[in-house]
């Protein structure tokens, strides 16, 4: 149960009698944490393809730089 409010803590500190006590008690609190943390999970995921897409770019926008500046036309 912990490992599924985890992030809804760290949220709401301020929450976290009400949001344990709602984890042990109300079974859509705890299907809306339970997509809350696939969010979180997702956007991590996703923040992660971004950053290595953007790395990717910058590396074929070096390439194709060095590219142009070298080519001599015909």
């Amino acid at each position: 149960m912990v490992e599924r409010i985890q992030s809804l803590l760290a949220k709401f500190p301020e929450d976290e009698e009400t949001v344990r006590r709602l984890a042990a008690t109300d079974a859509r609190f705890n299907a809306l944490c339970d997509e809350y943390r696939k969010i979180i999970d997702l956007l991590a995921t996703c923040a992660s393809q971004v950053r290595r897409l953007r790395e990717h770019r910058a590396l074929l926008e070096d390439e194709l730089l060095t590219r142009i500046e070298g080519h001599q036309p015909l």
